[in-house]
């Protein structure tokens, strides 16, 4: 499948966001701009152009209709523009005492930053003030992850600490031990159950939700920092790392499936994204461009393909079992008890029996377990999409 055309620009970028609904991407730059195209196959579209800071853009995110754009800057801003015309709607000049440095929209109400010194703050876009601010970490906020049916937000920080808090409440929930190193990412997986967490050393690793005292699994690999995390499904991530790579990486079982793209290894990735429509991911990097990679394959299900060899695979069973199975053998079940059929089809299945006639058996184990994986394979798709549209209906 053909891609947009990469996004290049005079300056850094460091981080973007993809529209909820159409086909329209930000992109934050270390000058301070923003710029807004419509992307394509055929061309990509500049929209608009905003300079709401002097300094560096470093986090952005839509709300749920996509209506407005957040950015917040190393100025210590934060600011919403009128994301259809790139005009500033509202800018907070002093949110933070310090530069900030992430950015996450919790629902429609209520967005957290978090800033160079580990302050994290709650912010009511309807009051347009702080309701919340949390001071456990004492460096940098590098990445926030927020789940919605416990209201709970969890943070990593350059102090190498986790921590989680319920955002109705003042105090934190739970702190982790000290990870003595840099934790730079963090999504969570597993339907909520799981926090994959990427640090400065290159490891992956993997929280119990509920113990977060430290972590109950690594993964390692990756030989370079682990700046970005984007979560394809419950079961499936990418990582976007300091040697230029982007890996896709499945969790429970642990396994690195391999590598999306690459944008060289003296251009360290400082983001990437999943577009809504799930055709495109976008990629930010020193090299002063966007990527978009193609991902639309790993959400198929497989197509007619896959049914058509499906239905090949049970006529040849049906051939097999007509052309194989002899009169005594279909006479024998009718004069069994069921119980007795049930622990003879159990003896088959794990016994090697010479007087079988084994390779008929195995056939048909090994069609039923294709025919398995292709029905869990339509399963965890279901199951893609709809956490998908739950996440962004909530937003």
């Amino acid at each position: 499948m053909s891609t947009p055309a990469n996004l290049q620009f005079d300056d850094q970028v460091f981080d973007f966001a993809f529209h909820p609904n159409e086909d329209v991407i930000a992109a934050g730059l270390i000058t301070g701009d923003i710029h807004c195209y419509r992307y394509g196959l055929e061309e990509n579209v500049k929209l608009w152009s905003e300079r709401p800071g002097k300094k560096s853009i470093r986090g952005l995110e839509y709300n749920a209709d996509g209506s407005v754009l957040y950015s917040i800057s190393k100025d210590k801003s934060i600011t919403a523009i009128d994301a259809a015309v790139g005009t500033t709607k509202l800018k907070l000049s002093a949110a933070h005492e310090n530069p900030l440095n992430s950015l996450l929209i919790l629902n429609n109400n209520v967005l957290a930053t978090g800033d160079d010194q580990g302050i994290i703050k709650l912010w009511d876009n309807r009051s347009q003030k702080c309701v919340m601010t949390y001071e456990e970490h004492d460096d940098f906020i590098a990445d926030m992850t927020y789940n919605s049916d416990k209201k709970t937000l969890i943070a990593v920080g350059g102090d190498g600490f986790l921590s989680t808090w319920d955002i109705r409440k003042p105090d934190v929930v739970a702190m982790s031990d000290c990870m003595d190193d840099e934790l730079l990412s963090v999504q969570l997986v597993k339907n909520g159950k799981k926090a994959i967490v990427g640090s400065q050393d290159g490891v992956l690793s993997l929280w119990t939700w509920g113990d977060w005292g430290d972590y109950t699994d690594r993964i390692l690999g990756h030989p370079n920092s682990i700046d970005t995390i984007c979560k394809l499904d419950e079961d499936t991530i990418c990582t976007g790392s300091s040697d230029g790579l982007i890996r896709i990486v499945s969790i429970l079982p642990n396994k690195f499936e391999g590598v999306i793209g690459d944008h060289g290894e003296e251009f360290p990735i400082e983001r990437i994204r999943l577009a809504d429509n799930k055709k495109y991911m976008g990629s930010c990097a020193h090299d002063n461009s966007i990527h978009f990679w193609d991902v639309a394959h790993l959400f198929e299900e497989g197509g007619d393909d896959d049914e058509e060899e499906e239905e090949v695979t049970e006529d040849k069973d049906e051939v097999n079992l007509s052309t194989n199975v002899s009169e005594d053998t279909v006479t024998k079940p009718a004069e069994a008890d069921s119980s007795e059929e049930e622990e003879e089809e159990d003896s088959d299945s794990n016994v090697d029996n010479s007087d079988n006639d084994d390779s008929d058996n195995e056939k048909s184990r090994q069609q039923k377990r294709k025919r398995g994986k292709q029905i869990e394979g339509r399963n965890a798709k279901a199951s893609r999409q709809q956490a998908a549209s739950a996440f962004f209906g909530d937003l």
